[in-house]
């Protein structure tokens, strides 16, 4: 079997490129679902907003609960398995949201969907910093969220562009990505790192520092709760607004975050994790603000414009703090816990906004998520330590 050292001297190797593209992949499919969702449930379902919150969140909650066995596995049995596994597992979630006909069918379609979504997040996170040279940990992670957004991005529009042809057509397109992605991950050369078994065999102390995964994820949790809303209730606020079809938007939103991460994907490795995820959390703030206080289209635009610019780099910089000075053998279960928190934000951002809308307004909801990013922000410079800037690389 084909091995290929943990790091190299360029960050984009064949077996870098290859996980991002699986990642663009699964994140389209998964994207492609997200304007047609909400409908489904409201029209062809007969449920509300609360509903809709539900069936979003269903998918995070297999992810929460898997947590665990995803990063043991992933460390034991290897990221590029995980990453298969993944694929696999989402492609299945979607063929049952093809077969789905209650909200029983649809919410166990969600927590399959779920489950694979996060076994290709802890597989290709910890895959990305595997593969990076020392140093541009946080640019790799920023490449590498940056094919997530761009996944979600355009995911919506190829699901409105499909939906014209029938449910059928969505799910079976979106399926379809998470084959190909299946495809791409068997095609990975084995990192060649050594696991938990091999430390302890060699007398080399292992250990897990959960506590700093932890204080990292909860504010990466805090800080997208209120995004992961946005994008699931985009499509209903959108007709509120006045607005038809939201492909445009959803490409807006990942297109900023794609620019931004890509001009600015070395500012974690240089100017620290603590100073760029304060500037993310603090534009997240502003964004939802301007939401609940602009109820138009203009408003919508350019909130949506500053969250994302806030986005862009939130994650990537709190990853490399997540991950300084991680054990070897140990990195996925590191990452196993950081990611955790960004699942439930998935869960709990779409039921939050959707019982604060259903109960009260969306401007009251939009506020309700600018007051997280806000404690995040609060919290910030008491769990995140001042990182060293790190040397700067050749590309």
């Amino acid at each position: 079997m084909t091995t290929v050292p943990a790091c190299g001297q360029r960050l984009w190797t064949s077996a870098y490129a290859t996980t991002v593209g699986a990642t663009v992949l699964v994140f389209v499919a998964i994207g492609i679902t997200i304007p047609v969702l909400p409908f489904v449930v409201t029209d062809a379902l007969g449920a509300g907003d609360r509903a809709v919150g539900l069936v979003f969140a269903a998918a995070a909650v297999s992810a929460v609960l898997g947590r665990p066995l995803l990063g043991r596995l992933g460390d034991t049995r290897g990221r590029r398995a995980l990453l298969r596994l993944g694929c696999v597992l989402c492609a299945l979630g979607l063929v049952g949201h093809l077969l789905a006909q209650t909200m029983a069918t649809l919410v166990l379609a969600r927590l399959v969907l779920g489950a694979g979504q996060a076994a290709v997040m802890v597989a290709a996170t910890t895959l990305a910093i595997d593969l990076a040279p020392q140093g541009r940990r946080g640019e790799a992670s920023s490449f590498l969220f940056i094919a997530v957004q761009v996944g979600l991005g355009t995911g919506p529009a190829i699901g409105e562009a499909v939906r014209p042809w029938g449910l059928g057509a969505v799910w079976i397109t979106a399926t379809t990505a998470c084959l190909v992605a299946s495809g791409l991950s068997a095609t990975l050369p084995r990192v060649a790192r050594p696991g938990t078994r091999e430390l302890a065999a060699g007398n080399r102390r292992v250990r897990v520092d959960h506590g700093v995964a932890i204080r990292t994820g909860l504010l990466a949790g805090l800080g997208t709760l209120g995004f992961a809303g946005y994008l699931a209730f985009l499509p209903l606020y959108a007709v509120d607004v006045g607005v038809e079809t939201t492909a445009g938007i959803f490409l807006l939103a990942s297109g900023t975050i794609a620019v931004v991460r890509s001009a600015a994907a070395k500012l974690p490795d240089r100017l620290g994790p603590r100073r760029v995820a304060g500037g993310s959390l603090a534009m997240l703030t502003a964004g939802f603000v301007v939401l609940a206080a602009w109820h138009s289209l203009p408003g919508l635009l350019v909130g949506t414009l500053v969250m994302a610019a806030g986005m862009s780099l939130l994650v990537p910089s709190l990853v490399l703090s997540a991950t300084d000075g991680v054990s070897e053998g140990e990195e996925t279960r590191r990452m196993s816990t950081f990611t955790l928190f960004l699942d439930l934000a998935a869960a709990l951002g779409p039921s939050l906004l959707g019982i604060v809308a259903a109960d009260a307004s969306y401007a009251v909801a939009f506020l309700t998520c600018g007051a997280a990013t806000l404690l995040a922000l609060a919290l910030l410079p008491r769990w995140i330590a001042t990182l060293p800037p790190r040397p700067r690389t050749a590309v």
